[in-house]
């Protein structure tokens, strides 16, 4: 008795499915690129200015808003 030869699979093909995959994969990495910079007509300036300038504000042990406004009345 010989040995019969193992038949080998098929390399896979790109099928719809994964083709629609990687075109949908390319377009939203060019959405993320073009919407991550500030369009072409935007003047952008060289130096960004701090959201907050001032220290933040001290907090309260008031969770609603009227009883904010009670202790501050007081």
């Amino acid at each position: 008795m010989g040995k019969t030869r193992v038949r080998r699979r098929a390399p896979k093909t790109e099928t719809a499915r994964a083709e629609a995959m990687i075109a949908c994969a390319a377009h939203l990495k060019d959405l993320k690129r073009a919407h991550g910079r500030p369009p072409p007509d935007v003047a952008v300036r060289p130096n960004s200015t701090p959201a907050r300038l001032s220290p933040e504000a001290p907090s309260s042990y008031c969770t609603s808003p009227a009883d904010l406004c009670a202790e501050f009345a007081k």
